[in-house]
């Protein structure tokens, strides 16, 4: 009796946590009206992989409903355009101010003051036009099966990048939605969002889909390094223009050309 009852906390609890991920990760008022325990919420940053892969397979069937009447490039502008609505489009807003807080160099007080300002700057803007265009240029490449595993993959990967790149970091504001899901993060997090990834990645098992998620591994290592050598640890809009960058760079990867070795030698 007791195993039962210890089985059904730990579903509730884990349902808790992805409904957590959810509301956090998109616009659906699913998040309760009451607070959510600590542990609840911290716990919920293990989840937000599967909600990305989760995000993908849905656009899959809009872009093939929207097959039917639309051309590749206007099907991808609208994809994205769905994404972005989705999640509020909070990561691209966190990659504008992470692009604006850059222009402060090393100090540290400056570039925290510009992220939390809301207005957009000439840094910002531009790195907000380089994603998007990049993104639908990218997709718009890409058909057929591999079109739809990009789709899937690219936000499944940016949000294992977003727990990936905050794991063990200092989280540099006093309070947040950031402060609240790294204050008690443990290892655990980190390895089921990465096991969640992994397993993905085995299901969508191709040459690309390798490639993506190297790529995908080495920029977030390198955001890694870079947060904390800039700042000296992470903050919403850190976190939210890494996940951006990465499934930017999903997209490219998938959607590039890769010469065979005998021409490419030759040249």
């Amino acid at each position: 009796m007791g195993k039962t009852a210890a089985a059904k906390r730990a579903t509730a609890q884990i349902f808790a946590e992805l409904r957590l991920a959810l509301g956090f990760l998109t616009i659906l008022p699913v998040i309760p009206a009451t607070p959510a325990r600590p542990e609840t919420v911290a716990g919920s940053l293990r989840w937000f992989p599967l909600i990305g892969f989760a995000i993908g397979a849905a656009l899959c069937l809009e872009d093939y409903a929207y097959a039917f009447f639309l051309p590749r490039a206007l099907r991808s502008a609208m994809v994205l355009l769905s994404l972005a609505a989705l999640t509020g489009a909070v990561h691209l807003d966190g990659l504008a101010d992470t692009a604006d807080a850059m222009g402060a160099g090393r100090n540290r007080e400056r570039a925290l003051a510009i992220m939390h300002d809301s207005r957009v700057g000439t840094f910002g803007a531009l790195a907000l036009i380089f994603a998007i265009v990049v993104k639908i240029l990218a997709l718009a490449e890409l058909s057929g099966s591999l079109r739809y595993t990009a789709i899937v993959l690219a936000p499944g990967l940016a949000r294992w990048a977003m727990v990936a790149v905050a794991w063990r970091q200092q989280y540099l504001r006093a309070a947040g939605a950031g402060s609240a899901l790294l204050e008690r993060e443990g290892p655990h997090g980190v390895i089921i969002a990465s096991v969640i990834a992994v397993l993905a990645i085995v299901l969508m098992a191709g040459t690309r889909t390798l490639l993506a998620a190297a790529v995908a591994v080495a920029i977030t290592l390198a955001l890694r390094a870079f947060y904390r050598r800039w700042l000296g640890g992470v903050t919403g809009d850190l976190i939210g223009a890494a996940g951006e960058l990465v499934e930017v760079c999903v997209l490219v990867t998938m959607a590039a050309h890769y010469p065979n070795a005998v021409s490419f030698i030759g040249r």
